[in-house]
């Protein structure tokens, strides 16, 4: 399982992933982790922003053509399950 935080810019937008998750493409997450750094907001301080890069420099890594070949398998997956 994969995990994507996205900010909507509009309610065709919700509809349209409303429908996926009827398809049970997709899982909606009433309740997201608001204390993520992709939202916009406020600066984080130097301490905080150090804290995060060390966080971010222990997860784990792919090279870059793994991840497309990853996202390859993914997307066949994904359309196959949309026709």
């Amino acid at each position: 399982m994969q995990i994507l935080t996205i900010e909507l810019t509009g309610s065709d937008s919700l509809k349209a992933l409303e429908e996926l998750e009827n398809k049970h493409l997709i899982r909606i997450v009433k309740q997201p982790d608001l204390n993520s750094y992709a939202f916009p907001g406020e600066r984080l301080s130097e301490e905080d922003f150090k804290e995060w890069v060390e966080y971010a420099g222990e997860s784990p890594a792919i090279n870059i053509s793994e991840a497309k070949q990853q996202w390859a398998i993914q997307k066949k997956k994904l359309q196959k399950r949309i026709r």
